[in-house]
């Protein structure tokens, strides 16, 4: 299947309910296979596909169908996320869960339409104002990505704020043999959504507390959510049994490439491991500083200008030297392998 084919076939087969939408390129196809799959009604969870004017519109559809319980997403690329910022603030501090599939292109600005990795930052460090924070997962294959979906949306139900899977065009667009394992529709519990009229007890879903005790309170609950969700921290460690020469960094498409240059480095005689996150937050820095202990040198290879580096950083206190590539350009293998030096 294709990446994007893959992704709206698990939304659907994890018990997706409404889809919102503005198309941007390189996150359309998700929207358009999702369409397809509506129109032939096989799901009967899936009741809502709406094409919204603008991002705007999706982040605050997908606000209201989170705070009523419904399982909910969108498929954007950096300026949507960009646009979609306040109201993910809104949902965050509402704890309403929603899941966004961030379909990374070149940026800052209209930048173009080639796969980067540059919106790791914004959504790792505060992807709106006021603090807010998000789940954010990375997948390297398309039978990852299809898994992250469902995941995603457990996660977001689990810990009630939204989520956020960051790929990429090659990721998307790409064919590759998938593996699906087909279980039942995902069944959160919601007691806690606001349903309306009906003849359960309603609830406020809310993010406006005038009185600054009443936001500290809900704040601090908000960090202690935050630290009990860094047990679900995912990595993969690959060649990480013993001393290392090499220790790689990496995520999404560039791990591809560096798993690849780890093995080719394998086979002539040099000790190289990778280190790939799978959630980018939280992120599973206690598992890394462990790994790099046992190795000489420590490398991040990603589309963009060293921003995993900086995570690392902040996480470990660890400082890798940092291989970046910027403007839509997919990493080399023979840099990347010249890198362990």
């Amino acid at each position: 299947m294709q990446g994007a084919e893959a992704i709206a076939f698990a939304a659907a087969e994890s018990g997706l309910e409404a889809y919102f939408g503005y198309p941007i390129t390189p996150s359309s196809e998700i929207m358009e296979n999702l369409a397809a799959i509506y129109e032939k009604g096989k799901y009967g969870n899936f009741r809502v596909f709406f094409q919204t004017s603008s991002e705007i519109e999706s982040i605050n559809m997908l606000f209201g169908a989170g705070a009523s319980g419904h399982i909910a997403m969108t498929a954007t690329s950096g300026p949507g996320l960009s646009l979609m910022a306040e109201g993910i603030s809104y949902s965050f501090l509402s704890q309403v869960p929603f899941l966004i599939i961030d379909v990374n292109r070149g940026g800052p600005g209209l930048g173009n339409v080639e796969p980067e990795q540059s919106d790791l930052s914004f959504v790792y460090w505060s992807l709106g104002h006021g603090g807010t924070r998000v789940i954010a997962m990375s997948p390297f294959t398309v039978s990852e990505a299809m898994t992250l979906v469902k995941k995603g949306f457990e996660l977001a139900f689990k810990y009630r704020m939204p989520a956020v899977m960051l790929t990429d065009g090659v990721i998307v667009h790409m064919y590759e043999n998938i593996s699906w394992k087909t279980s039942e529709p995902l069944r959160p519990e919601v007691s806690w959504s606001a349903r309306g009229r009906g003849n359960g007890p309603r609830h406020e879903i809310n993010s406006i507390y005038l009185e600054p005790k009443d936001l500290r309170a809900v704040k601090g609950d908000l960090l202690k959510k935050l630290e009990a969700l860094k047990k679900e921290a995912a990595y993969e460690c690959y060649y990480c049994d013993g001393p290392l020469d090499a220790l790689y960094i990496s995520y999404g498409i560039s791990a591809r490439i560096a798993l690849d240059a780890v093995r080719d480095l394998r086979r002539s005689g040099i000790r190289a491991g990778l280190f790939r996150p799978i959630t980018i937050y939280p992120f599973a820095g206690e598992a890394l500083a462990n790994v790099a202990k046992m190795a000489k040198k420590l490398v991040t290879v990603e589309m963009n200008e060293g921003q995993m580096a900086k995570i690392i950083k902040a996480e470990t206190g660890l400082e890798p030297e940092g291989l970046g590539y910027l403007g839509g350009e997919v990493p080399r293998l023979e840099e990347v392998m010249e890198a362990w030096r």
